[in-house]
């Protein structure tokens, strides 16, 4: 079990997109299934750190990888995207990671959804269920049982209006 120490905070962090070949080589590291083919990569970097509960690692370390699949369209007529991997350093929680690579994403491809797939035995997808996903059941092959996930977003045109001219934030996401 991990300390308070063995954690960076999101907040300290900023997210910017990443070459497929540095997103290759730290998932290769730091991903139980490793390395993937995907459309965006997206890293967190340190930008600083606030103290002691707070593991302190330089300035523009890369802590977490996040992976997404181009777009793909449904008989429906949706445009879908796969969030295929997320990793963080190993022995390293990121809080708040997740979420700020997906914020990140979604402003940046203006997704109608976003879907993903979690190992049935490594996780009951309570992180992803966190940030908005909702289960659409499981997808058992070659002997694994995966957690199919789904996070609708309302279309763009109703993004736009929630944003809070106040604060400069967005209060959907």
């Amino acid at each position: 079990l991990m300390g308070p120490s063995d954690c960076v905070f999101a907040r300290n962090c900023m997210v910017r997109r990443l070459e497929p070949s540095r997103a290759a080589d730290f998932l290769a590291q730091n991903h139980f299934l490793g390395a993937c083919r995907a459309r965006y990569y997206y890293g967190l970097f340190v930008e600083r750190t606030t103290g002691e509960d707070e593991l302190a690692c330089p300035k523009g370390t890369l802590v977490a990888v996040g992976s997404f699949s181009n777009g793909r369209r449904f008989r429906d007529g949706h445009l879908s995207y796969e969030w295929i991997r997320y990793s963080s350093l190993k022995d390293m929680r990121v809080m708040g990671g997740m979420g700020k690579i997906l914020k990140c994403f979604i402003e940046h491809v203006h997704p109608e959804d976003v879907m993903t797939y979690v190992d049935a035995s490594r996780s009951d997808g309570a992180a992803y269920k966190a940030l908005g996903f909702v289960e659409e059941g499981s997808v058992k092959r070659d002997g694994f049982t995966n957690l199919k996930l789904k996070l609708y977003l309302p279309p763009q045109d109703e993004r736009n209006r929630s944003h809070s001219p106040e604060t400069g934030q967005n209060e959907s996401i």
